[in-house]
């Protein structure tokens, strides 16, 4: 039975994540702060900022609005509130609408990336391309057509937390929301 709720919380997690995540308006964003949170053994926080230059200096902001140029944090915060360790846990993190990622933000550094929910690889995806010769060759899959990050790190144990943190560049051209094309 309690494998069956840790599993249950672990697919409410990624569930609640992905409605977080919901195709939109990319000026309509969760407050910094704004805080989204699973039932049972795996709470789940969400808190997108808008990353600001003030004094020379960088700094976390309100992601209420947000406009093509712009650059996205997001940091999901997993607590298991359990008196157990959750086994075969996933921290799934998905790429917002209308965004590219910042490869190099990406924290822990040993995330997996997908551009379809289903298969996740190491960063960063490729695509093979046939060439006019009729050769296939691999080739950088674009930043704007990541959507998921996840890690893998087996377990969360007992009371513990871990935090996974990407950044998002606001697109310039608008995104089609449904193929995920421009």
């Amino acid at each position: 039975m309690q494998h069956d709720r840790i599993h249950r919380s672990k697919r409410i997690a990624i569930a609640v994540l992905l409605v977080m995540s919901a195709p939109g308006a990319v000026s309509q964003i969760a407050p910094t702060g704004t805080q989204r949170e699973a039932t049972g053994p795996l709470q789940i926080k969400l808190v997108r900022s808008k990353v600001a230059v003030e004094k020379g200096r960088e700094v976390l902001v309100s992601a209420s609005f947000a406009k093509p140029g712009d650059t996205l944090e997001e940091a999901a915060t997993y607590t298991n509130t359990s008196k157990s360790t959750l086994k075969g846990f996933e921290a799934t993190l998905p790429v917002p609408a209308n965004t590219e990622l910042v490869m190099a933000s990406v924290k822990p550094a040993n995330a997996k990336a997908s551009s379809d929910g289903k298969t996740f690889s190491k960063l960063p995806l490729v695509k093979k391309v046939r060439q006019p010769d009729g050769v296939e060759v691999e080739q950088p899959l674009p930043l704007d057509q990541y959507r998921y990050l996840r890690w893998y790190p087996g377990e969360l144990a007992a009371e513990k937390s871990m935090t996974v943190v990407a950044r998002f560049k606001v697109a310039n051209t608008p995104v089609d929301s449904v193929n995920g094309t421009k």
